[in-house]
């Protein structure tokens, strides 16, 4: 073999190595957001709870968040997004507790591991896979907390698939939310890639690949569109159709063939919002309630009255 063929092959070598273990190693660590606001910020009375996950000795933070005894419908448990954390500036979760607490239901949020203030074990983000552990003991708790209420739970984004992954392991839910849930582990690891660095997605491919592969995010009939196919839970999917990370496509298709899935598109975004520029790339991913608050509400409400037991 000649020296510029073993040239090429060593670099092709260590472009390997990068894709199978630098370029996911950075997207499964985001950058820290800490927990700097509260609901009393708005207005909302609360209590710190401490949640553990069946899987490891692990401490996560959480708030309840309850309504008023004589007004109380429902509990909702809500599962934040993939770097962020509970009060999810990006989409104004504090807002959206005091909106759900002020129609009677009760919300428990929680930092999911590695985020916010709950502990870290520094495997990084699991998109669902590990996270799913996170959010059962949070139902879990939520269900003891308010017995015979009906028990409902909101993921966006990751927290979506996370808790896809719950529900399909059998957490005692009466109902799914989902707003723009990361469903396809390698579309969404690509285009995640993309809201980062403005690379093209397709550069990814090989690093998402690898994820699934060496890095244990769930792929194949382990990922979120996959273990939804099967839930029969009544659940609303609430899907942004332009959204940059999530493809609308995804949710179509899976509202179409599963018949216990209700797909409500929010309305189009018009590309020169001035809500948009400091998102950057993100664009319009989770933007449902920042921008249609009302209509996002009035949604959520007559789903959990129209399932609720």
């Amino acid at each position: 073999m000649t020296s510029r063929r073993w040239t090429a092959l060593i670099l092709f070598a260590a472009l390997t190595l990068v894709y199978a273990v630098a370029i996911p190693r950075e997207a499964l660590h985001p950058e820290h957001q800490p927990v700097t606001m509260t609901p009393a910020d708005v207005g909302l009375d609360y209590e710190n709870i401490t949640l553990q996950p069946a899987d490891r000795p692990l401490e996560l933070a959480a708030w309840w968040m309850p309504a008023a005894p004589d007004r109380a419908i429902a509990t909702l448990v809500f599962s934040h997004g993939g770097g962020s954390n509970r009060h999810s500036q990006f989409f104004n979760a504090l807002n959206f507790y005091r909106a759900m607490v002020e129609r009677g239901v009760s919300v428990l949020a929680l930092d999911l591991r590695n985020h916010g203030a709950s502990e870290f074990d520094g495997e990084g983000l699991g998109f669902g896979a590990t996270e799913k552990h996170d959010a059962r003991a949070a139902i879990d708790w939520a269900r003891v907390k308010s017995p015979g209420q009906p028990l409902f739970a909101m993921g966006i984004s990751m927290g979506g698939a996370t808790l896809i992954q719950a529900a399909g392991d059998g957490a005692p839910l009466d109902g799914l939310i989902l707003l723009d849930p990361l469903l396809d582990t390698h579309s969404t690891f690509t285009r995640g890639a993309w809201t980062s660095t403005g690379l093209p997605p397709g550069l990814f491919l090989p690093a998402a690949w690898a994820a699934t592969t060496f890095w244990g995010l769930p792929g194949g009939s382990e990922q979120a569109y996959d273990k939804a196919l099967s839930l029969q839970l009544p659940t609303l999917l609430i899907q942004d159709p332009g959204d940059p990370v999530t493809v609308a496509e995804h949710a179509r298709s899976l509202a179409a063939a599963n018949p216990s899935i209700e797909l409500w598109e929010a309305p189009t975004v018009a590309p020169d919002h001035p809500e948009l520029p400091w998102r950057e790339r993100w664009g319009t991913h989770v933007i449902a309630y920042t921008l249609f608050p009302e209509q996002t509400l009035d949604t959520i409400m007559d789903y959990i009255n129209r399932v609720s037991p």
